[in-house]
């Protein structure tokens, strides 16, 4: 496994699940039907929440490997989530080419997408796959006039200095310990990423917590 799961602090999901639907409501068109894919889902808390938000929204999810998504399946059955516009978690690591497959199939096919909109933790890599720009994508993962891409969490400043004390020791002996692969990022440096894949920073929110909600929209768009 070339990336680890997102690392996440206990309980972090529910609570930031409201500011994340109060910054959501000003993407999000309540009367028109669309689909929206969050990256790294983990236990499906937000998409579930999202889902009972905003039913005319088809909502998809993934997880990083088989026993993340059989973990995710059976927290929604344990809980009686059946929800008909909440799709079931689909394996994807974002570091894998070969997982990238299925999901652009499912969009050539119809069975998934184009989507509206993306949700992200861990940034990189997923511009590259869905850009707007990129000659090796048929069709189009993204709605190219319209579509964006959001991500929510903690992030350095854009010199590179940490935002508080607290955020430093999370960075430090929290995330970093985890993995190191993982680590706080400038919101600079990944708009930079995204420019170069056809996407353009739109906006900054903070959230409680020291978290910062981040919108990127497809360049030309509206």
């Amino acid at each position: 496994m070339s990336y680890p799961s997102i690392i996440t602090q206990p309980g972090a999901a529910q609570r930031n699940v409201q500011p994340i639907i109060d910054e959501l409501s000003k993407l999000i068109e309540p009367n028109t039907k669309s689909q929206i894919l969050e990256f790294g889902s983990g236990d499906y808390t937000h998409l579930q929440a999202f889902a009972r938000r905003w039913e005319k929204v088809q909502w998809w999810g993934t997880v990083r490997d088989e026993a993340e998504q059989g973990s995710a399946s059976s927290r929604l059955l344990d809980h009686h989530v059946l929800l008909p516009n909440l799709n079931g978690p689909r394996v994807l690591d974002i570091e894998i080419q070969d997982d990238w497959i299925p999901f652009c199939t499912a969009v050539k096919f119809g069975t998934a997408g184009p989507f509206t909109g993306f949700i992200m933790n861990a940034p990189e890599n997923i511009f590259k796959h869905i850009s707007p720009i990129n000659p090796s994508i048929t069709p189009r993962t993204i709605d190219v006039n319209n579509g964006w891409v959001a991500a929510y969490g903690p992030w350095l400043n854009d010199n590179g200095s940490y935002k508080s004390e607290a955020d430093e020791k999370f960075d430090k002996e929290y995330i970093k310990s985890k993995s190191p692969l993982l680590g706080l990022r400038t919101i600079k440096s990944i708009s930079e990423i995204a420019l170069k894949w056809g996407f353009v920073e739109e906006s900054r929110k903070e959230l409680p917590k020291g978290n910062v909600f981040v919108v990127w929209r497809v360049k030309g768009g509206q």
